[in-house]
């Protein structure tokens, strides 16, 4: 029986390594992260056992969504947080966090911030604290096609200034809204 038993599991983690191969590719891993995370909004995804928190940025503000289980959004109703910010010029600051929508908090970035780092400390409406931290994002950013109009559904850091197709997974580029 024992060796029945091993055998099934062994076909059935053969039957799974296309399916991990294939969800590894449209994720990211990031350093000291035990597995790969696809985000939902285009940002960047990081884990917050038993959550995780993407951060989506934007030129004049961050948002910050907190998932659940498969990635599903939590909503945002009795959170509250700060997030500590260091920018490319090493200048820091700390910024609250807002709730926006019913799934998102924003921080609102001083005037000509480019941030590199992003530490945040939430607190969930039944009272869990995280503290998350994201790095290097001026490095994310950086290779972005400047004026591009066009981006991969599955990859947003893939940017272009015409149509063609994503290097990372071949997919059609598709016109940004």
């Amino acid at each position: 029986m024992h060796v029945f038993r091993s055998l099934l599991a062994g076909l059935v983690f053969l039957a799974a390594a296309p399916l991990a191969a294939h969800a590894q590719q449209h994720a990211e891993m990031a350093a000291g992260e035990t597995h790969a995370h696809v985000a939902p909004h285009g940002g960047v995804v990081r884990s917050a056992s038993p959550y995780h928190l993407e951060l989506v940025a934007q030129p004049t503000e961050l948002a910050f969504y907190l998932l659940g289980a498969k990635m599903s959004p939590v909503p945002n109703k009795g959170m509250k947080g700060s997030v500590m910010v260091q920018q490319t010029n090493n200048a820091t600051a700390t910024l609250p966090l807002a709730l926006a929508g019913d799934d998102h908090l924003t921080a609102k970035l001083p005037a000509g911030a480019k941030v590199r780092t992003a530490i945040v400390t939430l607190t969930t409406a039944d009272g869990k604290t995280m503290t998350v931290r994201f790095e290097k994002l001026d490095e994310a950013r950086g290779h972005q096609a400047v004026g591009a109009a066009y981006t991969c559904p599955m990859h947003p850091d893939v940017a272009a200034a015409q149509p063609g197709k994503c290097p990372k997974c071949g997919m059609a580029l598709v016109k940004k809204s």
